[in-house]
């Protein structure tokens, strides 16, 4: 795996999708391949600076099929907000459970300090991560898979929402990551690990482009994998003493980073469906946010929700279950490896929105995540 020095490979990507895009005989793939064309645009831009101006056409290939995919959109979301209220009882009792649990341990260590945010050279920074992947054991297909997937920096200041992501294309499966700002370091190797979280699950999705729709825009199980990567580096990390110092400065980080997701999704779950579906178009401010739950939180959940910047339901919920999920299929690798029944169970329902009926089957529950949580937290006394 190399670190990609310039566009080319990216522009003949956008060159092959927008031929499939012609080619396309149904809805779903028009609609598939319309999101990755326009994301190949925006990537291209961000990398490049340079400012692309898109079209409908030349992203959807229609004015038509522009407005069956947005349609579309919005019927995924009320679908979203059905399912979540179904489940809300549940919701409140799994994630509230995990807060009280988790606050306590994660108040004695979250102001602590081990490393220096060491510079890692090219070279090393590339070994540690090949060799991490090794480690993993993840096979001769996954090692084949990747040797086509670029890796790519951006400027951070051009696309503020993310630190990092990936694109996949569905009809060729062409992959590519994209890290924000890359840096040798470990908190540029954690965000490359957690996208290669992602390039592991979609290089085992064997599904048809409708059940791909389903699972980039309705599952639940999206962050599972990345966040089961995360964890699996940063005890790679520190047991090794790789930049342990490093690392567990960057086990912090994902911690708090976690339990803000874990308090916005715990308040997402506090209000009703019709100011949910508002917020999704208007999006209030946390001001207000604040003034509607300031009886139940203490001031400072305000400076929690400004860093996690939406109470969107879906943009929350992946990555608090993301969290959670991933800390019992983590416990499984430990086990068994990745052909564990848990994994292998939850890619074959990644189409569904979300399952009580899966995290039961797994005894998912707040004892036992806080008895992991307590473990990862070990670490930083190694």
């Amino acid at each position: 795996m190399e670190i990609a020095e310039d566009i080319e490979s990216l522009v003949e990507r956008l060159e092959t999708a927008t031929k499939q895009l012609k080619k396309a005989k149904s809805k779903e793939e028009r609609a598939a391949l319309g999101n990755y064309i326009f994301n190949i645009y925006e990537a291209i831009g961000v990398i490049a600076h340079i400012p692309i101006y898109t079209t409908e056409k030349n992203v959807f290939g229609s004015h038509k099929n522009y407005r069956k995919f947005y349609k579309k959109a919005f019927i995924d979301d009320d679908r979203i907000l059905k399912n979540f209220f179904e489940n809300k009882p549940y919701h409140q009792w799994l994630i509230g459970n995990i807060i009280h649990d988790v606050s306590g341990p994660l108040d004695e260590v979250v102001e602590n300090q081990y490393g220096f945010n060491d510079h890692i050279s090219r070279g090393e920074f590339l070994e540690i991560f090949n060799e991490f992947l090794k480690e993993l054991r993840l096979g001769k297909e996954f090692d084949k898979f990747i040797k086509n997937v670029g890796v790519y920096s951006y400027d951070t200041e051009l696309k503020p929402d993310c630190g990092g992501y990936m694109l996949h294309n569905p009809v060729n499966r062409d992959t590519d990551v994209f890290v924000g700002d890359l840096e040798y370091n470990v908190s540029s190797l954690c965000t490359l690990v957690h996208e290669f979280g992602h390039v592991y699950d979609f290089s085992k999705f064997d599904g048809d482009i409708l059940e791909y729709n389903k699972f980039l825009h309705q599952s639940f199980y999206l962050e599972v994998p990345s966040k089961l990567f995360e964890r699996l580096l940063m005890e790679y990390l520190i047991k090794n003493d790789i930049y342990a110092g490093d690392a567990k400065d960057e086990l912090i980080r994902i911690k708090y980073n976690g339990y803000s997701t874990l308090i916005a999704s715990y308040v997402v779950s506090l209000f009703d469906y019709d100011m949910l579906k508002k917020h999704k178009h208007e999006k209030y401010s946390m001001e207000y946010i604040y003034s509607l739950i300031k009886d139940s939180f203490e001031e400072t959940v305000k400076y929690l929700l400004d860093e996690v910047g939406t109470l969107d339901v879906r943009d929350n919920y992946i990555y608090a279950y993301g969290d959670i999920i991933s800390m019992f299929i983590k416990d499984m690798v430990d086990k068994y490896g990745f052909d564990n029944d848990m994994i292998l169970e939850m890619f074959d329902r990644r189409d569904e929105i979300f399952s009580q009926e899966f995290l039961d089957k797994y005894d998912v529950n707040p004892e036992k995540y806080s008895e992991g949580y307590q473990k990862e937290l070990k670490l930083l006394q190694k």
